[in-house]
């Protein structure tokens, strides 16, 4: 059986989707949580950066990278090679909103309220008419792609969850996306990790 560990900071931030794809799978992994950074862990790291997955001893780096190695190894990746590149589409689209939330949001130092504030009024609007329109051509009904659960809906869950901390009220236009999170919500369980997971700080 192969063997997983996670290393990141005490954080959901880019190691939360593969927590989430690990928990869908029901599947054993080590959760390293480096609280001494830089110090040894950032030689340690690959690239000098958090996070990587350590697979049977090789280190990936590169969060996308080894949340598509670990969903593809637990069939979350879609049925074929067309709906594999539709889940990716979905995924990189998802990223969109993710990255320029990290850009403008997280690191934000000053002006904090009117940066937030302009996020939620264009990119978050932008990238989410996105998110919605490419989830409605090609998912069903509570899932991005096809019909059964798959990594783009654990990404699609985890960044609007992040997002919607800014405010509660993000997605009452957003029907589709409201309808893959209630599914990844439900399933029985990511519901159970949901609810064990610890508080950190983003």
């Amino acid at each position: 059986m192969p063997s997983y560990k996670l290393t990141y900071f005490n954080g959901r931030g880019r190691a939360e989707l593969t927590r989430l794809i690990f928990a869908a799978a029901g599947a054993q992994f080590e959760d390293e949580r480096v609280a001494d950074w830089p110090g040894t862990a950032k030689a340690d790291a690959p690239l000098g950066q958090l996070p990587y997955l350590t697979v049977d001893g090789v280190k990936v780096p590169q969060s996308l990278a080894f949340a598509r190695l670990v969903a593809r190894r637990f069939n979350m990746t879609g049925s074929d090679d067309l709906e594999q590149a539709k889940t990716d589409a979905v995924v990189d689209t998802v990223s969109d909103l993710q990255n320029a939330y990290y850009l403008k949001v997280f690191k934000a130092k000053e002006d904090r309220d009117a940066v937030v504030a302009q996020f939620l009024a264009e990119d978050a609007v932008s990238h989410l008419e996105k998110v919605e329109k490419i989830v409605t051509l090609y998912g069903t009904e509570g899932y991005s792609v096809g019909s059964s659960l798959s990594w783009s809906d654990l990404h699609l869950f985890d960044v609007t969850s992040t997002v919607m901390t800014l405010n509660a009220n993000l997605l009452e236009k957003y029907p589709r996306i409201q309808a893959v999170r209630k599914t990844v919500e439900s399933n029985e369980k990511v519901s159970a990790y949901l609810k064990s997971r610890p508080e950190t700080p983003f």
